[in-house]
């Protein structure tokens, strides 16, 4: 590879050159927005059920054989990336085994326009 360029690269993730025997992802999130600014010292545990769920895996099969003849191998002259984030990869070469997990929980916390106590909007992410 001659030239790679990224300008983010956040939250779990990287950029990978050349081959890997595994690759092991894991990004979680307690986000919280209120129209009023805000916090509570209480607030941000990891007990919601978004976190604390088992990750469904499918079974690896170690029986599976390949064979290989690269009469050109691959060439990337150039890679520009604008944003890499949440468990995330950006790989260039070989890998054998990927596992990744992005969890979120997302709590939006709105005012009543009508002076009541407002309402809360909560959104759990891929489980």
């Amino acid at each position: 590879m001659n030239q790679l360029e990224g300008i983010t690269l956040a939250f779990s993730s990287f950029y990978q050159l050349g081959d890997t025997r595994n690759i092991d992802s894991v990004s979680w999130a307690y986000a919280v927005q209120r129209e009023q600014e805000f916090f509570l010292s209480s607030e941000g545990s990891y007990g919601y059920r978004v976190f604390q769920s088992p990750i469904q895996k499918a079974p690896i099969d170690p029986r599976v054989n390949v064979s290989r003849l690269n009469l050109c191998p691959i060439k990337v002259n150039r890679l520009f990336v604008k944003a890499t984030a949440f468990s995330s990869i950006i790989h260039v070469g070989n890998v054998s085994l990927v596992s990744m997990d992005a969890r979120v929980k997302h709590i939006r916390q709105l005012e009543d326009t009508q002076g009541g106590s407002g309402q809360t909007e909560e959104i759990e992410g891929p489980n």
